[in-house]
């Protein structure tokens, strides 16, 4: 039988994405994770663009946590054109060695340490932190490090060494189990021996700390059982003047800011147009040359007016009520019109120049 090799010809993403950045890591000609999603980029929609990447796709969508990465691949007569780089990658990083090439061994030089690491291991441990300029007390200086490797054979045994390091300042041993229960007792003593005015002001706080406690939940009950009310307002957008549209064509200029396209149509009606499709909430790309409104997730088109005609898009972009109020172009985004039910009819959906 014929060699056959396969290649994806189209790649999407299923809602679910967690937006975890594995598919940009695997392959982020294809991948682009934003805020909170993971997009494909506009480039890659094309099955001539995806072919040659088919099997960091493939990496990603098994890398994927949540598994939403989808594509649609098909068979290729003749050998996958992508063989063999995997090795020779390989070959070209360990040398030719088949990828068992032996690590270098760690080599410790003999004798004591280089100067300048020396010098710098002596200098920060330098005791006194927290200390001012004025401190009458001379701050603490702990042995060289270099003599400390001098006293620091190579077979010392462990006792040995630890006591090298203590000897040097580098190291304090722990106290003792008689040291410990001492310092517990002074410790136990001082606390004790509590003036009625402390014992006062301690009082004076827990009822401080017992009145706030109870402020806290009396606010939080008022809260709880008065009722909330929006006090957001309303999303009105004055759109610029009717001069700021002299003739027919798509105007952009609100729609990153206020999320609207303002559309002066051929048949003289100008409309305040969504910028989320309605096939999953992207944000499409209006491309003049083509004539359309073009989604960069998942390929939705939609015609100059915003009715789709290509992709999955299940229906056209949504308008908003729009209107004049004297020169001023009004768009009230609290009032939508879709077209599918027949209310770009409606006079509050469009302007008539």
């Amino acid at each position: 039988m014929a060699e056959t090799h396969q290649e994806i010809v189209k790649v999407w993403i299923a809602p679910g994405c967690i937006v975890c950045d594995s598919c940009e890591t695997d392959c982020p000609e294809v991948f682009e994770v934003q805020e909170e999603t993971c997009i494909i980029r506009p480039e890659a929609i094309g099955a001539e663009f995806t072919k040659p990447l088919t099997p960091s796709i493939i990496t990603a969508a098994e890398g994927c946590p949540v598994e939403v990465i989808k594509f649609d691949i098909i068979e290729v007569d003749g050998p996958e054109p992508w063989a063999g780089q995997e090795q020779e990658a390989a070959a070209a990083a360990g040398g030719g060695g088949g990828g068992h090439a032996a690590k270098a061994a760690l080599v410790i030089p003999d004798g004591p340490p280089d100067p300048k690491w020396a010098g710098l291991l002596a200098d920060s441990m330098i005791s006194g932190r927290g200390r001012s300029d004025a401190d009458e007390q001379p701050r603490t200086r702990h042995a060289p490090a270099s003599a400390v490797a001098a006293m620091l054979p190579a077979d010392a045994p462990p006792d040995a060494a630890e006591a090298v390091m203590v000897a040097s300042g580098f190291a304090r041993p722990r106290p003792s189990l008689a040291d410990r229960i001492r310092n517990r007792a002074d410790a136990l003593a001082s606390a004790a021996a509590v003036t009625r005015r402390h014992f006062n002001l301690t009082l004076a706080a827990a009822w401080g700390l017992l009145a706030l406690v109870g402020a806290t939940a009396g606010a939080a009950l008022q809260s709880f059982m008065v009722p909330k009310l929006t006090k957001e307002p309303l999303p009105i957008l004055r759109a610029g003047r009717m001069t700021d549209y002299p003739a027919p064509g798509v105007y952009t200029a609100y729609k990153a800011s206020k999320g609207v396209w303002i559309n002066y149509l051929p048949d003289g009606k100008l409309v305040a147009i969504s910028t989320t499709c309605t096939h999953l909430g992207c944000i499409p790309t209006w491309l003049a040359a083509d004539e359309k409104f073009k989604c960069p997730c998942h390929g939705s088109g939609f015609n100059r007016e915003g009715v789709n005609f290509e992709g999955p898009a299940p229906r056209p972009l949504e308008r908003y009520k729009v209107y004049l109020e004297g020169e001023y172009v009004v768009v009230d985004k609290s009032r939508k019109y879709r077209q599918e039910l027949g209310q770009w009819d409606s006079p509050e959906s469009f302007i008539t120049v």
